[in-house]
């Protein structure tokens, strides 16, 4: 009985501990709140060393524009791109085929895409292309002022539970916070 004890605590440790979701099965869960709350998903894309990816989480827990944000769409982060061994663990299964086919190939980090919570089909993504220019970059981390106005598209398009009065905020943080 003891050896049966105890190898059930190891089982239930090493799932708790060793075991990081799959792409799919964050995307299905993230999906399945927000049906509950008719929001749709925002997917964000990233990495340990993403300077930017941590200044865009810190932008979205610490900000009153971020908590509209939050309160508009289902935000899950997916893994992707580590590059020490330690950190790889922590990827999650699946992410970077997701990233690249929701655009994001060679996009950079972080990269988004807002995700219709019924179908799962894109709605929209951080891909957009400047003006005067033939290539589609990566908003990345909203700073600039087209990057600004792009994510601004993205949240009109994806996020329906934010009225455009909040939107405005948004975007005003945006760019009064904007990077020099």
């Amino acid at each position: 009985m003891k050896l049966i004890s105890s190898l059930s605590l190891l089982v239930i440790a090493g799932l708790s501990f060793g075991a990081t979701a799959s792409s799919k099965e964050l995307i299905s869960k993230a999906s399945q709140d927000a049906q509950k709350s008719g929001k749709n998903v925002l997917v964000i894309f990233h990495a340990s060393w993403c300077g930017w990816c941590h200044r865009f989480d810190k932008f979205l827990d610490t900000t009153d524009e971020g908590k509209i944000v939050k309160n508009g769409l289902e935000v899950v982060h997916v893994t992707v791109m580590e590059n020490d061994p330690k950190q790889k663990l922590n990827e999650n299964e699946g992410g970077l085929a997701l990233m690249e086919q929701l655009g994001g190939k060679d996009a950079g980090l972080p990269f988004m895409a807002i995700l219709d919570a019924k179908t799962g089909k894109m709605i929209t993504n951080s891909m957009y292309t400047p003006a005067g220019k033939t290539k589609a970059t990566n908003t990345g981390y909203p700073g600039e002022p087209a990057e600004i106005a792009h994510f601004n598209e993205m949240l009109q398009k994806g996020a329906k539970k934010i009225k455009l009065a909040d939107l405005a905020k948004v975007n005003a943080w945006l760019v009064a916070n904007a990077p020099h």
